[in-house]
């Protein structure tokens, strides 16, 4: 046998290294990013649905 049997692996390997650790870096600067805001867009969400128990809408038309 004139080839070696990981003959050619090595730059495969490589590639899926590099491949992968991109990945990750760009899910954490994605991740850093975010929370910059100090609000995450969830949390906008929720509060812009939420109503105080005292709160009276006079803008809406009175129910029924």
């Amino acid at each position: 046998m004139t080839v070696p049997p990981m003959f050619g692996w090595e730059d495969i390997l490589t590639v899926l290294v590099v491949t992968i650790a991109v990945g990750v870096a760009f899910l954490v600067v994605g991740a850093a990013v975010a929370s910059l805001s100090g609000r995450g867009e969830w949390q906008a969400f929720l509060d812009s649905r939420s109503r105080r128990p005292d709160f009276e809408d006079r803008s809406a038309p009175p129910l029924p």
